[in-house]
């Protein structure tokens, strides 16, 4: 079976199993990650039994062509049309997901008579099966290998930007579509921000350098953070440093299928905690990634999600010490049955 079309099976399912009658999507995300086609203005409806497409007129004929599971159309009323389905096939508790919709047509399904209802594409994403796999691993290498291209060329005296535009052409030179985010490229106290917005700051000799980047490559999103010291590095950094470096390893070391996120959370921040910099790690450890850079499931103390193989998720710990230097270690990880597998190797 097309991976798509198991995948509106799988929803149908859930639909099933949570007593619901149907679903209406309208973000691309989800209506390409159920159909393979990734155009704006497509919206689903999919029922326990059935799945239909609404589409503007200049869409529909490429939508057949491509999607050839897909009761498709292309009404004068998208939203219109919907609705009329809902109501053909008298389907009562039909719902949305308010997470993925704007608030004005969330209001609009409102008045429809549609449910919210979250989660239900979410859980369907969180575990990565078939070629997407394969994807997610040849945008974690483009990252992983981005590294070892841009490090020998930041020199004292280069700003933050040119490091992040550089760093930009690097990955798309080797296939990356863009930035999966805004990366992140911290000199000296800047390091100590976890979301520095990058600047025009440029580089001075013995400072601390964080670069937080990732790609997308075939829509399918890489994460990973490296920290280094440029020049001489200090005794505080070099002990901060192995005590992060080792609390990342203890949290790799505890990803598995069956093993629950916040105990993940622990493992690092445990470590870092009787080291005596527990009040300097101040984000949670992780979280899930693939089409979008932050997804299911949750990495921090207060999650009760359990990892389940195909999951892939990001174990980033660190510690910030304000007007000084921070130091973050990250690379996304796939879940296996036995332990995980890096994705982001330098």
């Amino acid at each position: 079976m097309n991976i798509h079309a198991k995948r509106i099976k799988d929803l149908q399912y859930l639909l099933k199993q949570n007593k619901l009658d149907a679903v209406v999507l309208a973000r691309k995300l989800e209506t390409g990650f159920l159909t393979g086609y990734n155009q704006e203005n497509v919206f689903m409806l999919v029922s326990r039994t059935g799945a239909w497409a609404f589409m503007p007129k200049m869409l529909l004929e490429d939508f057949k062509d491509k999607v050839d599971f897909v009761d498709a159309s292309a009404p004068d009323s998208i939203l219109g049309a919907v609705s009329l389905k809902v109501k053909e096939l008298r389907l009562k508790k039909t719902v949305f997901e308010p997470e993925t919709e704007t608030y004005i047509r969330g209001n609009t399904w409102k008045t429809k008579g549609f449910a919210e209802y979250r989660g239900l594409t979410s859980s369907l994403r969180a575990v990565k099966m078939g070629e997407e796999i394969e994807i997610l691993r040849k945008s974690c290498r483009i990252a992983g290998k981005a590294f070892g291209l841009i490090k020998p060329r930041i020199k004292t005296g280069r700003t933050e930007l040119s490091v992040y535009r550089e760093l930009e052409d690097i990955m798309q030179a080797m296939g990356a579509s863009g930035n999966s985010f805004n990366l992140i490229i911290g000199f000296g106290p800047n390091s100590a921000l976890p979301h520095h917005e990058t600047s025009g700051r440029k580089l001075g000799n013995n400072e601390a350098v964080l670069i937080d980047y990732g790609c997308v490559y075939e829509n399918y999103c890489s994460d990973i953070t490296r920290t280094y010291f440029h020049g001489k590095p200090t005794e505080e950094f070099k002990k901060v440093y192995a005590i992060v470096a080792a609390s990342q390893k203890a949290g790799v070391a505890a990803v598995k299928a069956g093993v629950k996120t916040r105990d993940v959370d622990s493992a690092c921040r445990n470590y870092i905690s009787d080291a005596g910099y527990g009040q300097y790690f101040i984000h949670g450890t992780g979280h899930g990634v693939g089409l979008e850079i932050h997804e299911a499931p949750t990495v921090n103390t207060k999650s009760e999600e359990v990892l389940k193989a195909g999951m892939a998720i990001t174990v980033e710990p660190g510690i910030y010490l304000h007007g000084k230097f921070g130091v973050r270690i990250e690379d996304s990880v796939l879940v296996t049955k036995t332990g995980c597998e890096i994705l982001t190797k330098v």
